[in-house]
């Protein structure tokens, strides 16, 4: 039995909601990831990603270098806890059309789970 701890990305990445959608492009680029979650202080209010920019800025005409990714984010986040099955995980994904799942371990966030990783 396999679980979604095993194949989540961790330390999670994170940006302030008031940094700018180009800091989180660039963030991503460096770090070669697809997402990062979104803080207001010490909370994780969000999620942003590749597809997000694509269609909330550049499909929009939006500035990058203006734009705060707290008004662009998904969200609520979505949650499972890292002993959840990865097969009930990739069902929850495709039933919420999510790509990016977070995980958790006594609600705290400990990593970020793909639809490319569990394949």
């Amino acid at each position: 039995m396999q679980f979604i701890h095993e194949f989540m990305s961790s330390p999670v990445i994170s940006l302030d909601a008031q940094a700018t959608a180009q800091e989180a492009s660039k963030l991503m680029c460096d770090k070669k990831i697809s997402s990062i979650l979104v803080k207001e202080g010490n909370e994780y209010v969000g999620i942003i990603t590749k597809s997000d920019l694509v269609k909330k800025i550049v499909a929009e005409g939006l500035d990058s270098k203006s734009t705060h990714i707290g008004s662009i984010m998904s969200k609520p986040l979505l949650s499972l806890e890292q002993y959840t099955r990865r097969g009930e995980a990739y069902e929850y994904m495709r039933e919420h059309k999510i790509k990016h799942l977070v995980v958790t371990l006594a609600n705290e966030v400990v990593g970020i789970i793909t639809v490319e990783n569990m394949v």
